[in-house]
């Protein structure tokens, strides 16, 4: 006979575990994940950082309302702080300083700190960057680095407390919904659920489509990163994770190195992805170009899968045509900062509950982030 739960959760990511972690509060919680080590994908790439200037604007909101949760976790997520201070240095060209001003604005309405600043102080706060194309500056002094580890083993650390399983190894091959229960087919074990979470990231269509549910067209897309070493006679773990407002470069300390992404947004299929050379050369000719820094021996390289909805916002809820199967993706790279909200609102979707006070009182409504809102294909 199948074992029965009252959840099941597709996705063993960033996704998957703060969903575990937040339902295992409400009832018999199975995840599983396709790959032998959890967070193994998308999670295990991140930059890993909280910024509440960063992404789209449901993601904005959903980073912000997270904030607390990994300032000050609960007793026993872990024994380490998930936070250490980093500050966020967002560059604009003069065409873009409206862009800038309107973010300041809504950073104000969320009561988030900043400053404005001129070229010079932007030089100041990270000073290998060369100023000339650049006219204004937005700087966010509480952005923090994020332990993704200690996040994800933290969430899943207390949804096994609380009785959760965990399955690897454990591909999800069909679901099919009959008297009221899921019937899922996984690798080795077929077993049931009452409500199916879709969690699976890069696979989060595929995941759709197994269950007999239309796709709601989630486009993943490849991002590359790399280290190297920073320049000599600098303090570069002092500077801040710095980006462009057109999202074409970011930058920030990494331990002793230098991490840096050129923004790359390349289709891909969900696969394992891995960094290509001219991606690569594309990053070093990139940070090259926008800063005075150069690139010597590489001292890492990698690429990762970010995955978007066609408007780039959240996919949070229960799917139009079949309230049981809920969607929690479309994170397209803010999934690790925008965990603890976003799994809140997950699991009330998930629960029939109401949304956390944290997330209403930022005006955030249920039908900007709805899977209802994407044609279905």
């Amino acid at each position: 006979m199948a074992r029965t739960f009252d959840f099941l959760v597709v996705g063993g990511g960033i996704a998957g575990a703060s969903a575990a972690y937040a339902l295992s509060a409400h009832g018999k919680v199975c995840l599983v994940e396709q790959e032998n080590q959890l967070g193994y994908h998308s999670t295990a790439r991140s930059a890993a950082v909280h910024s509440s200037v960063y992404g789209p604007a449901t993601w904005q909101v959903i980073t912000t309302a997270s904030r607390p949760f990994l300032l000050g976790p609960p007793d026993g997520f872990g024994d380490t702080p998930l936070t250490k201070p980093l500050g966020a240095l967002y560059l604009a060209k003069p065409h873009e300083e409206p862009e800038l001003k309107q973010q300041a604005a809504d950073l104000d309405r969320r009561g988030i700190a900043y400053s404005l600043v001129a070229p010079a102080e932007a030089s100041r706060l990270s000073p290998c960057v060369r100023m000339e194309p650049f006219s204004l500056g937005l700087y966010e002094p509480d952005c923090v680095d994020l332990d993704a580890s200690a996040l994800l083993h933290g969430y899943l650390r207390i949804a096994r407390n609380r009785g959760a399983e965990v399955i690897s190894n454990g591909e999800l091959h069909a679901a099919k919904r009959s008297g009221g229960i899921w019937h899922i087919d996984l690798t080795r074990e077929t077993i049931e659920a009452r409500v199916v979470i879709n969690a699976a990231g890069a696979w989060a269509d595929v995941v759709a489509q197994r269950a007999g549910l239309p796709r709601r067209g989630l486009r993943p897309l490849r991002r590359t990163a790399i280290t190297f070493n920073p320049p000599a006679g600098h303090e570069a773990s002092r500077w801040p994770m710095t980006f462009d407002v057109a999202e074409t470069w970011y930058f920030k300390p990494e331990g002793r190195h230098i991490m840096m992404s050129p923004t790359d947004l390349t289709p891909s299929e969900p696969v394992d992805a891995q960094p290509e050379e001219f991606d690569i050369a594309v990053a070093i000719d990139r940070i090259e170009t926008v800063t005075t820094m150069k690139v010597g021996r590489l001292n890492s390289r990698w690429a990762g899968l970010r995955t978007f909805a066609p408007d780039h916002e959240a996919v949070i809820g229960t799917d139009p045509t079949e309230p049981s199967f809920v969607w929690y993706a479309g994170q397209g790279g803010n999934g690790v900062m925008a965990s603890p909200a976003g799994a809140a609102i997950c699991a009330a979707a998930a629960t029939g509950n109401s949304w956390p006070k944290s997330v209403t009182k930022l005006g955030l409504t249920s039908d900007k982030i709805a899977p209802a809102r994407l044609t279905s294909v």
